[in-house]
């Protein structure tokens, strides 16, 4: 796996990709807790990840909660449908805000800040 970190317009963005599994969910843990900080977003770009794993699930999780304790927001963007699936038949898919692209992910975190 691999991941790439940006910001854009503020907005810690996470590219991830190859396989979230049991062998990458930490690097991806390694590279996402230094971002969590004081009102601090996030969006993770799975636009190229294949294959998502429980572990891969746990890291999101943790991600999830540790987020707003600091005043943060998190989205998910750019799903391929078999994430998408995962996603939706762990019930995931209702508990993380969920966006085509980068982009839109950006605009609604910026929205949702302004209110």
């Amino acid at each position: 796996m691999e991941i790439k970190t940006t910001i854009r317009k503020g907005i810690n963005i996470v590219e991830i990709t190859g396989n979230l599994d049991g062998n990458s969910a930490p690097q991806l843990q390694e590279s996402a807790m230094p971002l969590i900080v004081p009102d601090g977003d996030l969006i993770l770009d799975f636009s190229g990840c294949r294959y998502v794993s429980s572990a891969g699930l746990r890291v999101l999780l943790m991600i999830a909660k540790q987020l707003p304790a600091q005043g943060g927001q998190l989205a998910l963007s750019g799903l391929l449908e078999e994430v998408k699936d995962v996603m939706d038949m762990t019930g995931f898919s209702h508990f993380f805000k969920i966006f085509e692209t980068v982009e839109e992910a950006a605009a609604a975190l910026t929205q949702a800040r302004k209110k």
